[in-house]
């Protein structure tokens, strides 16, 4: 390799390297609490230690919890359903951190609609990561239909030299993470408009590529201004935050704006008359 580089760990993440769905897996909420902590968790699933204030509910008297799937995401998939099947990207707001999974917009949309949901929610995520996932995800499941509740634009994707995955926030402190944060704090927001319209379209020509019917959106008015602009047939109203820190960890939306983003996202459906 030139230079002694060694790219392999970057190029797990490269969406043209993802041949099967196990493949996927990299793209994965990575923070999970081991089986040997938690010997009550259903074998095959390990549950998500979300931050602190989900992992001190963690115990067998719990009354639900999270289960990530042997591809590092929430809730099981039936990737042999019959239905319709809808893919779901986005952060935290559609991985449903602190919500019960009935109460999550994700679970209504798909019960509603009669489709078979695949949730590839990654908590932290930013536009990069979801982009990322969107277009790998693409290339090993049939996607019908796909719903992209998109993340802030200032968020980052960083790879560490082992292939991991590294959400950086940027004023948000991270541990070893300081100087990239520090580098990506001290940028002006043109640079995050420009990344953000590099992403979009790139989105888009996801779902062109793979003849997938989209909806746009995200909690960020700002990016779903941006998202109108480029895409005004695919983009919806934001993400309703109308319970702000609401939800079981008392640091996300709780189920009224789960319920409302739900709404607006089947309205969305029965106005393109796509079902």
């Amino acid at each position: 390799m030139a230079r002694g580089f060694e790219f392999t760990p970057y190029l797990k993440t490269s969406p043209a390297n993802i041949k099967t769905v196990s493949d996927l897996r990299v793209f994965g909420k990575a923070h999970q609490v081991s089986k040997q902590r938690l010997p009550f968790v259903k074998q095959g699933y390990e549950l998500l230690a979300c931050n602190q204030a989900e992992e001190e509910l963690l115990n067998p008297k719990t009354d639900w919890k999270y289960y990530i799937n042997e591809y590092n995401f929430r809730n099981e998939w039936n990737l042999n359903s019959k239905k319709e099947t809808i893919g779901f990207f986005g952060c935290s707001f559609t991985f449903g951190e602190g919500i019960h999974n009935d109460d999550m917009f994700v679970s209504i949309v798909s019960e509603a609609l009669d489709m078979n949901p695949i949730n590839v929610g990654v908590g932290g995520a930013g536009l990069e990561r979801t982009a990322r996932t969107f277009a790998s995800a693409a290339n090993v499941i049939k996607f019908d239909y796909a719903v992209l509740t998109l993340p802030a634009w200032t968020r980052q994707m960083h790879v560490t030299k082992e292939g991991k995955l590294i959400n950086i926030i940027p004023y948000y402190p991270h541990n070893d993470f300081e100087k990239l944060n520090e580098i990506y704090s001290s940028f002006d927001e043109d640079f995050f408009v420009n990344q953000a319209i590099s992403y979009v379209n790139w989105i888009g020509d996801i779902a062109t590529a793979n003849n997938i019917k989209l909806i746009l959106c995200s909690w960020d008015h700002p990016l779903n201004e941006l998202c109108k602009f480029i895409f005004p047939k695919d983009t919806i109203k934001p993400f309703p935050n109308i319970d702000d820190k609401c939800a079981r960890d008392k640091m996300h939306p709780g189920p009224k704006s789960q319920a409302a983003h739900a709404e607006q996202i089947i309205k969305a459906f029965h106005d393109r008359a796509w079902v």
